[in-house]
């Protein structure tokens, strides 16, 4: 029996790479892209294709809560990646480890503009989420393509906020699509089915398009492997697009009602904390679910349904999870005190 190994992929939203060099095309390659996708032409200048699609893509930038010496929340950056916009109505896709954990999300598209994103739902085995925005003026829908269309082979152009450079000025690069149906390990789980491109991706691409020759979305850029050079990962758009329609159906997302922070040893030592595990809960939303349940501001999470919670990440990806309805077991640490609280998860 072959043996197939697995490697461990790193997703593209906080380390820092360098930009390969593209060789120039040759004096007889032509000079535009065709307006449709079209077996046998080498994309070489793609420049009236980013023109395009530039205001259909945006950044997207996640806020979490930390503690001051007071307990008071002070909202920092944590993360970057990049979003594709859906229909007329404000929607963006992009990857859920973009905003897993987030306090607080804004974008910003072509016009520099910055507007606070409100999560609407996502699936944290999928890596998908969908934003929305109330101000959608001078954004513009991407056009839907298929990947199981393509062949390994063709050219592709992968775009997005690389680095964190400018986030009103995104990064564009182009490759071919290197293979499909790739199944890779990231650090939240396994994704599987992916197309696999040599386009250089790069930590804050996390959430953006792989686009075909006619400037169509066929893929989600998603993960890089980080022990090599121009392999990198999309999620196919046939492949999300019903989770996207899940979402917008109303199925909503599942919480608590809850504001958390990751908990460490600092926060230990400078609050007296009895543990430096699990999460702190850092606000309590009025009637949600977690305050009829009776939980309050300064308890520590440590566990739900018994597994250990790790971080923001790990607590975010259960909740959402959760259906509806459904009763998580809080392990809970108040004072010197531990123990449990049952807490019916919401919908909003």
């Amino acid at each position: 029996m072959r043996r197939i190994s697995v490697a461990v992929f790193s997703i593209v939203l906080s380390a820092c790479a360098g930009l390969d060099t593209i060789d120039a095309p040759p004096a007889t390659a032509p000079a535009t892209p065709p307006a449709v996708a079209q077996k046998g032409v080498i994309l070489y200048d793609v420049s009236d294709l980013v023109d395009a699609v530039r205001s259909g893509i945006v950044t997207v930038t996640q806020s979490r809560a930390t503690l001051d010496m007071f307990l008071r929340q002070e909202l920092s950056e944590s993360g970057t990646g990049t979003g594709i916009v859906i229909d007329n109505e404000g929607h963006i896709l992009t990857n859920f480890h973009v905003i897993a954990g987030a306090d607080q999300v804004t974008i910003v598209g072509e016009d520099a503009r910055i507007r606070t994103a409100k999560v609407i739902g996502g699936f944290p085995a999928d890596d998908v989420a969908i934003l929305r925005v109330d101000d959608a003026e001078g954004l513009e829908p991407l056009p839907m393509g298929r990947a199981d269309s393509m062949d390994v082979g063709d050219p592709v152009v992968a775009i997005g906020n690389a680095l964190g450079l400018d986030s009103s000025s995104p990064t564009v690069t182009v490759g071919i699509l290197s293979a499909v149906d790739r199944t890779i390990r990231t650090r939240t789980g396994q994704l599987t089915g992916l197309l696999q491109t040599d386009a250089a991706i790069n930590p804050g691409n996390s959430g953006g398009p792989l686009l075909n020759q006619a400037g169509e979305v066929i893929g989600i850029n998603t993960a890089i492997a980080g022990n090599a050079q121009n392999i990198g990962f999309a999620i196919p758009i046939e492949t999300a697009l019903p989770d996207v329609d899940r979402i917008l159906e109303g199925l909503g997302k599942a919480f608590i009602g809850i504001g958390f922070v990751t908990n460490n040893s600092e926060y230990q030592q400078r609050f007296g904390l009895a543990t430096n595990e699990g999460v702190i809960v850092t606000t309590v939303l009025p009637t949600g679910p977690a305050d009829i349940a009776g939980l309050r501001v300064g308890d520590i999470i440590i566990a739900v349904d018994g597994q250990n919670v790790v971080d923001e990440s790990s607590l975010e990806a259960t909740i959402v999870a959760a259906e509806p309805g459904n009763v998580l077991e809080l392990t809970v640490v108040r004072g010197r005190q531990q123990g449990m609280i049952d807490v019916t998860v919401g919908e909003r």
